[in-house]
């Protein structure tokens, strides 16, 4: 097979759904090469407006080798839709933002993201954050949360004081929890600086029952999860979360992450 026609039947591996694809290839698993007729063939299999673009590229790159075998078409096409499906089992990420929206299709927001990792949680919830502030809709969540037996983990920095100790006072958006869940900090006098005055917990993200991750430039605040233009990704399948979750679990277990 040429270039052209790999490159046309691993496009419409990744956006076609497989037994859509294996479907319509089926089609032309008998017919001894590209012609008008089996162009027509594999275009006409599936009325599905998206599979009939794609078919259109596969056949236009197939007729530059007319003789490459439909069987051979339909096997390869069969195959590459099989490894996406199973990428994307291993694989489910997508992508999450705050801010102006517009008429790109799926792109969850960070707010309805947050909210579901934290009310289908039923094991554990890492919540992980630079700053923040004016969350009750969040604590309240959090609260509901451990109700039902989730294991709540807070890993915070005070942005005024790098590395000092979590004061809980009325006002502290994770007041009703404070006896509830865990929380920790990276302290001062642990952080090594090599390039800058000082080190800082930085990052954010959210871990539930570590199977799902939301890794993301927004802090837990109001601005972060509703108006800033904040950039994330969720990942649901595969090994990360784990490992990220495992990774967070041993900085606490060495101490590097102490209790607040």
């Amino acid at each position: 097979m040429n270039d052209l026609l790999t490159d046309a039947i691993v496009e419409a591996a990744i956006y076609v759904p497989e037994e859509l694809l294996t479907t319509g290839v089926g089609a032309i698993a008998d017919v001894p090469g590209w012609s008008p007729a089996s162009q027509s063939v594999l275009i006409d299999a599936n009325p599905a407006v998206n599979y009939r673009e794609h078919a259109q590229k596969i056949a236009q790159a197939w007729a530059h080798t007319p003789e490459v075998t439909g069987a051979t078409v339909a096997a390869a096409a069969s195959t590459a839709a099989a490894t996406a499906a199973t990428m994307r089992t291993e694989h489910d990420t997508s992508l999450v933002w705050t801010g102006p929206s517009t008429q790109i299709a799926g792109l969850r927001s960070t707010r309805s993201v947050l909210t579901t990792l934290v009310t289908n949680a039923t094991q554990s919830l890492i919540l992980v954050s630079f700053t923040t502030h004016d969350v009750g809709e969040l604590t309240a969540s959090l609260v509901d949360a451990i109700a039902k037996g989730v294991e709540v983990i807070l890993i915070l920095e005070t942005p005024d004081d790098p590395g000092g100790r979590l004061v809980f006072g009325p006002d502290h958006p994770f007041n009703p929890i404070q006896d509830t869940a865990r929380f920790y900090r990276w302290p001062q006098e642990i952080r090594e600086a090599f390039f800058a005055t000082t080190a800082r917990l930085h990052a954010k993200c959210v871990i539930a029952d570590q199977s799902s991750a939301l890794i993301t430039s927004a802090n837990l605040t109001s601005a972060g999860i509703n108006d800033n233009i904040e950039l994330g990704v969720l990942i649901k399948a595969g090994p990360l979360p784990a490992r990220l979750s495992r990774h967070l679990e041993l900085l606490i277990e060495q101490g590097t992450l102490e209790p607040a």
